[in-house]
């Protein structure tokens, strides 16, 4: 792992930070200083986010001293490969099955597509930053003498990702929505996580996230409705399998690589 500017707990501390800050931000601006539906309110708000995920971003980057976590890479064993393979295919079947290409033509004719791709770019850079950048290099750093590092820090950063989507509650989204929302939230930065420790870089993580949120009417961060728990537990519960595979032989890998035995 590549060293960073700041220790654990201080990247911990600038995380809790920069999420409070969003939600001021968030509030000043749509309850205080821009409140409607207007186009022109919708537009200033997108252009406050996205200005806010960028200097965010830019402070991330310093603490981190960059946005690789790891300073050698380890090869990938064949499983890894085949498994980081099945991951690419599901990311992407998901986004089908999400109904992205009707998505793409509903945005092409959208009023709002500046605004809603602003907004979905900004939530992919400052969520990736401080999700697989702050919380997963400080959880790697917690847990560096423990075997499981990766697979730790992992779980750990999914579930601060997945907690915060709680949060859409207080947007008016209900509460069964928002518990899936916070589930595959969780997944998702699992697999999310997989695809960092493979490109050793945070460019796909941000890509990927944005294509998923990429929506008309982002802005309103409500989800229309929920999945009965058999069906939702029947699609998640194996890309959260898939997902905790790959960061486990990840870090078999790395220490077979060391000339240790994981046990």
């Amino acid at each position: 792992m590549i060293q960073t500017r700041w220790s654990w707990q201080q990247l911990l501390l600038v995380a809790v930070g920069l999420f409070a800050l969003l939600f001021g931000v968030d509030f000043v601006s749509k309850g205080l200083l821009f409140p409607g539906h207007g186009t022109t309110v919708i537009y200033i708000r997108a252009v406050i986010r996205f200005t806010y995920a960028l200097i965010a971003a830019g402070i991330v980057y310093y603490g981190l001293g960059g946005t690789k976590l790891l300073k050698r890479p380890t090869p990938l064993n064949v499983f890894l490969k085949t498994m980081i393979t099945i991951i690419g295919v599901l990311l992407v079947l998901l986004l089908v099955l999400s109904n992205f290409p009707y998505r793409l033509v509903a945005m092409v004719h959208s009023k709002f597509f500046i605004a809603d791709t602003l907004v979905a770019l900004s939530a992919g850079i400052f969520e990736e930053f401080t999700c697989r950048g702050l919380l997963l290099s400080a959880f790697a750093d917690a847990f560096r003498l423990s075997r499981h590092r990766y697979t730790w820090a992992a779980v750990t950063s999914g579930a601060c990702f997945g907690l915060l989507h709680l949060f859409n509650i207080l947007a008016g989204q209900g509460v069964k929505a928002t518990i899936q929302q916070a589930i595959y939230a969780f997944v998702l930065g699992i697999l999310f996580v997989a695809v960092r420790l493979t490109t050793n870089s945070l460019i796909w993580v941000i890509v990927i996230h944005f294509f998923i949120d990429w929506q008309q009417a982002i802005f309103s961060h409500v989800v229309a409705g929920s999945s009965p728990w058999p069906a939702f537990l029947i699609v998640w519960t194996p890309l959260l399998l898939i997902g905790l595979a790959y960061v486990i032989g990840f870090d078999r890998n790395i220490w077979r690589h060391s000339g240790l035995t994981f046990l």
